[in-house]
Order: structure tokens, then sequence, then C-alpha cells
């Protein structure tokens, strides 16, 4: 392998490993709530936010400050992740989930 090629590989694999920082990408997860209702949630990386679908409502959600776990929250829905398990509180509802 010649030096150029190498250069253009090393550079290809760097511009490879940076591409998720800027695109959306979203990792699905299945939670079953105490409730008997289902949630998924789509984990975005840019920004750091979580797409719920849950009891036919879809909501978008930013991430926010937490001292353990990861917690998502636009002021009225809060979904508070600890493991496997996790909170959602929302006007009307609020319960524990699972991971299924």
């Amino acid at each position: 392998m010649s030096r150029l090629n190498s250069g253009v590989s090393a550079g290809a694999v760097l511009l490879m490993s940076l591409t998720p920082a800027f695109a959306e990408d979203k990792a699905d997860v299945i939670y079953r709530c105490d409730d008997g209702k289902g949630v998924t949630a789509s984990f975005v990386t840019a920004p750091n936010e979580v797409l719920l679908t849950t009891d036919g409502q879809s909501l978008r959600l930013p991430q926010g400050l937490s001292g353990s776990g990861a917690r998502y929250t636009d002021g009225t829905v809060l979904f508070w992740i600890k493991g496997d398990d996790a909170q959602l509180e929302m006007p009307g509802r609020s319960t524990s989930c699972h991971v299924q």
C-alpha cells in the first residue's frame, strides 16, 4: 500500500467516526409500564433528546441535568431513566416503566 492510499484510508476512517456526532442517529427501547401501557423511547444523540411514543402520543423531550441516570423533560413531561427502569410523569399519568 502506498503512503497516499494509507493517508486517504486514515482520513476516511476519521471522517466516518465523526459522522454520528452530526447525524440524527436513534436507538429505540421499548418499555412496559406498571399502568399497563407501553412506551417506545427513541434516543437521539444530536441534539441529546428522546422521542417518546405512548398511548397514541408522540413527545420530543430534551435532555436535562441529572445527578443520576438520564433525565429528559420539557417542563411538563418527565422521563427519567436509571438502568433498565424509568419514571414517566405527565399530566394525568405517573408510572414506573421497565425495559421489555
